[in-house]
């Protein structure tokens, strides 16, 4: 063994966190008891609490389990594309330098953290086929034998995530987008196709279970420890340069995240454009179109995202519609869920509005001041995520009947909101460095409680895009023309917000 060598594999022996044989098996240990004495009884109290007359009947639905197969399949396509940001295979970046470029086979090198991820991957799975399977006991809609079988078919599902994770970061970009795109297609054809494969094939309705479940579990537990270990071969085959790159922007993502400022990590951990550099983002025509056009070639200069962009908003708005159509806890949480997607979706669409607020203080080349950049640039937003939003309510409106009154506000809710979101947007990208006075200790017997406000005011784009949702919610009880009203007010409220942002910027 070389000298060199031999460094190496004292610096991988002596790594921070390393931990022995004995040191693994105590944690499995603990994770078991630990699931047996908490996990497992607060599974089956939270399943008899959601055993609901308003949950219920969405789990035993006719296409609950055709559900389960398309959301798997399109979390395996999210999964793909994320390992070209951030795969499953991942070291700090002293550790990539230093053991994924030495004599060091990678497989032995990485095995450790793809094996975290897939544990996460799984568990989180199994967690929450345990949950639909605890529910659906409780209120006698399926037999312990059918439930377990479906979590079992989960943890192998989840394995299959990793796999398809670990794809990602091993394909370039073409291949990787093709494999994403037959997911999403695949998903797509389940949705509308019959047939029970997959997840559904498990799904745990009634008493028997689903048709041959035992068999679609084994093929799907198979089939993930199938593709874990051929991932497994795989590891050496990972690029060296995309690894340092990774495992540079996860860390600086890590530290400016723990500093506080949540917005700039999410910026650290962005990609760079990848595509259409050739695209012309400046031409002639009204101001107007030149600034949408200049949004246009922004989103196409980052195809992934913004395909996931538009994708998490036709699912989010027909989330937000469909809340109209639920009663009890699930109107509410269908609310939440929809607004706050429909937010996460309106940030790949808003980088001009950004940039038009970095250009505060910089001299006026073009004749415009930041506020009239802002403002341009918030035309092709508003204008995309409102079609978006009217095209996800008006799957639900199409569905229920034109002449109903509940479609037309599934319809109108996310279409309000829309507008309402891209001022936020506005309002939160002249948000500004946080007050120091935020930082101030907060000593307590429970402890140093300043960590609140400043969570608070990292996270209160989103907290106002949720309440502005609920807002409107409430609304569409009273009538559209409310609706349209309440979306007009917020609007205006976050728009002023916005500009006096900006002038307290610019003195």
């Amino acid at each position: 063994m070389s000298a060199e060598l031999a460094a190496v594999r004292e610096v991988w022996a002596q790594r921070t966190r390393a931990r022995t044989r004995g040191d693994v098996l105590y944690l499995v240990y603990l994770a078991v008891l630990t699931a047996l004495i908490i996990g497992v009884p607060a599974l089956l109290a939270a399943g008899e609490a959601l055993a609901r007359p308003d949950v219920l009947p969405m789990l035993l639905a006719e296409g609950a389990p055709r559900v389960a197969s398309v959301l798997a399949l399109a979390l395996a396509a999210a999964a793909v594309l994320l390992g070209a940001i951030r795969g499953p295979a991942l070291l700090s970046p002293f550790l990539t330098a230093t053991l994924a470029a030495s004599g060091i086979r990678r497989r032995v090198v990485l095995r450790r953290p793809f094996a975290r991820s897939l544990a996460v991957l799984a568990l989180a799975s199994a967690v929450l086929a345990a949950l639909l399977g605890a529910t659906l006991l409780s209120a006698g809609g399926t037999d312990a034998a059918a439930a377990t079988t479906f979590v079992v078919a989960a943890v192998g599902a989840g394995l299959l995530l990793g796999a398809a994770w670990l794809a990602g970061e091993l394909l370039t970009a073409g291949p990787r987008r093709l494999l994403a795109l037959a997911l999403a297609s695949a998903a797509l054809l389940v949705a509308v196709l019959p047939g029970a494969g997959g997840p559904a094939g498990v799904y745990p309705v009634g008493p028997d279970g689903a048709v041959g479940p035992l068999a679609w579990a084994l093929v799907l537990l198979g089939g993930g420890i199938l593709a874990v270990l051929v991932g497994a071969a795989l590891l050496d085959r990972l690029r060296g340069r995309v690894l340092a790159e990774q495992a540079a922007r996860w860390e600086s993502a890590t530290i400016v995240a723990t500093s506080g400022d949540l917005a700039a990590a999410v910026g650290t951990f962005r990609p760079p454009p990848t595509t259409g550099r050739a695209l012309p983002a400046i031409g002639g025509g009204p101001l107007v179109l030149l600034y949408a056009r200049r949004d246009a070639v922004t989103w196409l200069r980052s195809p992934e995202r913004f395909v996931v962009a538009v994708l998490g908003a036709l699912l989010a708005a027909a989330v937000l519609g469909g809340s109209i159509l639920l009663e009890g806890p699930l109107r509410g949480g269908a609310v939440l869920l929809g607004a706050a997607a429909l937010w996460g979706a309106s940030g790949a669409l808003v980088d001009g509005l950004r940039h038009g607020v970095h250009t505060l203080g910089a001299p006026g080349l073009f004749g415009q001041s930041a506020a009239v950049q802002v403002a341009l640039h918030a035309v092709a937003p508003m204008l995309l995520l409102s079609a978006l939003a009217a095209l996800g309510g008006g799957v639900l409106w199409w569905t229920a009947g034109a002449g109903d009154r509940a479609a037309l506000d599934a319809l109108l809710l996310p279409l309000a909101l829309a507008p309402v979101l891209v001022a936020g947007r506005m309002r939160d990208a002249a948000k500004g460095p946080m007050p120091l006075a935020l930082s101030t200790p907060m000593p307590t017997p429970q402890g140093d409680l300043s960590v609140l406000p400043m969570l608070a005011w990292q996270a209160d784009a989103l907290l106002l895009a949720i309440l502005a949702g609920a807002v409107l919610a409430g609304l569409a009880l009273l009538g559209p023309a409310w609706i349209a009203g309440g979306s007009a007010v917020l609007t205006g409220m976050m728009t002023l917000w916005a500009l006096g942002r900006l002038r307290a910027l610019r003195s």
